[in-house]
């Protein structure tokens, strides 16, 4: 199998996928009007800088390696301790990405941010429901200073609230 600095080439598969999705993805964000296209341009970017510590942490020697403890720890867990998923693992996920999708375009952002964190802490804290909302408010709260007052973006208000497609 052919190696690329340390590590088998097809190592580096999803991480360059990632990062040529995202190339593509600001390429088309730029052909936006500059109005339009600041929050996907900012998505953008951090997705390939994202990809790009992917794509350097899955290098051999020994700065692959301390880059991947530093980023994400249970990533250099033999294959052997990688839990496994059923099918119906993963069309849960999908089917809650599609959920997501579906309320932020419904609801909006805000909403969307404070149902779908409560639910999510819910499932996983079943008897904490005070500190989830709590969590999911805080959350909401950081997400709404985070876009509407530092960078000043006009958030989604959703479908039910004014919103257009």
């Amino acid at each position: 199998m052919k190696q690329l600095l340390g590590s088998p080439v097809t190592r580096y598969i999803p991480a360059v996928v990632a990062w040529l999705f995202a190339a593509g993805f600001l390429v088309l964000t730029y052909q936006l009007p500059l109005s339009a296209r600041s929050t996907p341009a900012l998505v953008g970017w951090i997705t390939l800088g994202l990809a790009t510590v992917d794509i350097l942490s899955r290098t051999g020697g020994e700065f692959g390696p301390a880059l991947m403890r530093a980023v994400n720890p249970a990533g250099l867990k033999p294959r052997s301790d990688a839990p496994t998923h059923t099918t119906a693992d993963l069309v849960t996920g999908i089917g809650l990405i599609a959920v997501l999708v579906a309320l932020f375009i419904v609801v909006g952002v805000l909403p969307t941010t404070a149902l779908f964190t409560f639910g999510a802490l819910t499932l996983a804290y079943r008897s904490e429901l005070i500190r989830n909302a709590a969590i999911a408010g805080a959350a909401t709260l950081g997400v709404w200073l985070l876009f509407a007052i530092l960078l000043r973006l006009q958030l989604y208000p959703g479908l039910l609230f004014g919103g257009v497609l």
